[in-house]
């Protein structure tokens, strides 16, 4: 009878029964179980994170990127915005894709674009005509007129301004 309680407590003191899935009783498996519970809420959290972040995500991208003062036109129709080379007006200067020009450099620039287009594509490939305008709402139209007659010496013959929706 003594050896029966020797080796009941000396099972019940193991190792092996301290880390049994069923009866658990050592304090290890204990912290162990409140960690599986963190990680788990842990996960949840982060996978309702990641659905969140894929739902909001803007599958075509920002096209356009304006400083703080920018006040774009107001427009009652508009199409969604492609991805199309795009000539930018701020405070009297001109800028192709984030580079500066003058009014005059715009039409030699606007000819390299269009060159560059033909050496990286196929060959039956034909560049799109169309350029996106994105200017404030108070440039004057002398600033546009020059933009406008830069890319129809260019080849560029379909303007389409950034707007706003009504």
């Amino acid at each position: 009878m003594i050896k029966q309680n020797v080796i009941a407590n000396t099972a019940l003191n193991s190792p092996i029964a301290n880390a049994s899935f069923l009866n658990p009783q050592g304090k290890k498996w204990k912290k162990s179980l409140a960690a599986d519970l963190l990680l788990t809420a842990l996960i949840d959290a982060f996978s309702i994170l990641v659905i969140f972040l894929l739902m909001n995500f803007s599958s075509n991208g920002e096209i356009l990127f304006m400083k703080k003062d920018m006040e774009l036109p107001k427009a009652a129709l508009g199409d969604v915005l492609e991805r199309n080379p795009v000539i930018k007006v701020e405070d009297g200067k001109v800028f192709l894709e984030e580079k500066m020009l003058t009014a005059e450099g715009l039409i030699a620039e606007l000819l390299e674009l269009r060159k560059n287009f033909k050496a990286t594509h196929p060959a039956g490939e034909e560049m799109p005509n169309t350029i996106t305008v994105q200017a404030d709402r108070r440039t004057k139209y002398e600033a546009l007129n020059q933009i406008v007659l830069a890319c129809a010496h260019a080849g560029f013959s379909d303007l389409k301004f950034a707007v706003i929706m009504k």
